[in-house]
């Protein structure tokens, strides 16, 4: 978008270039958050096919989101909403004010209840973790083409826009790709693995590096969890089954214990490791 401050006037080359229907319009959103997500959450009322997304710049630019369109909305008002709201989130120098999302809080407001069987239609909210490029692309693409609307919140680390580790290539958003809601640890022989390390997050591409650092590249396997609401019970389940000589499990994040993911997912880990017959002591799972 090109303005001229002089005349005031705005050319958007893109829209020259394109020969589609709609139209890219750049807009900032008023520095009041709770006036522009209120603002944001009605043109997603007015125009639910409208991919809007609000990034804000510091993690705790939320404010009071969840009191108007996140939660509650559905039930309140009975009207399908498919904003995304993209927090930073992350210990990425900016300092303590700004490297938390307060994730945990969004979380504790969805009602995604420990029911294996349950629809992702039937939350109020979904909330994710992703770690790579194809991951946010699927993302977003989902928002918009699966046939009902719910509020997304992205934790979304600035450190991984600069960093090269996490890239994807053309092949992960071919036609036939999707959103995989659990990544397997590409790197890791899954009969030589006997620690599942299972996280979310940015965190995974240090523990690469200390991981090999430490020698420990045949024996501890890294799980993302990059879905986080609704839980993704399942897949989560086919993923752990390919380990076979596991001995331990565990939870690692960047965040203090009763902070983070940690408290959101335990239980629902607790969950899958009973289904598959671990013992009471492997089903503890230890937060790192």
């Amino acid at each position: 978008m090109l303005v001229n401050q002089k005349m005031e006037g705005v050319i958007v080359p893109l829209n020259d270039e394109l020969k589609v229907d709609g139209k890219l319009e750049l807009a900032n959103s008023s520095y009041f958050e709770m006036a522009g997500l209120g603002f944001e959450y009605g043109a997603s009322w007015e125009r639910p096919n409208l991919l809007l997304i609000r990034e804000a710049q510091f993690c705790d630019f939320f404010n009071s989101a969840q009191v108007i369109l996140l939660c509650n909305s559905f039930v309140k008002w009975l009207r399908q909403s498919g904003i995304i709201v993209m927090l930073p989130h992350g210990l990425d120098g900016a300092g303590p004010e700004h490297s938390s999302s307060w994730i945990e809080r969004m979380l504790q407001l969805t009602n995604d209840h420990y029911n294996v069987n349950s629809e992702p239609t039937n939350i109020n909210m979904h909330a994710a973790f992703p770690t790579m490029p194809a991951q946010y692309f699927h993302l977003l693409r989902r928002q918009i083409c699966q046939n009902y609307r719910k509020p997304l919140v992205i934790a979304a680390p600035k450190g991984l826009l600069w960093l090269s580790a996490a890239s994807s290539t053309m092949a992960d958003i071919e036609s036939g790709t999707h959103f995989k809601p659990v990544l397997a640890d590409p790197l890791t022989d899954k009969v030589k693995a006997t620690r599942v390390v299972m996280l979310s997050g940015k965190i995974y591409y240090e523990l690469i590096k200390e991981r090999q650092a430490r020698g420990l590249d045949d024996t501890v396997t890294f799980i993302r969890i990059e879905e986080l609401a609704p839980f993704p019970f399942q897949q989560l389940e086919e993923v752990l089954q390919q380990y076979l000589c596991v001995e331990e499990f565990a939870w690692l994040q960047e965040e203090l214990r009763n902070q983070g993911t940690f408290t959101h997912v335990s239980g629902w880990i607790g969950s899958v490791l009973r289904k598959m017959g671990r013992g009471e002591k492997e089903v503890v799972i230890q937060c790192q």
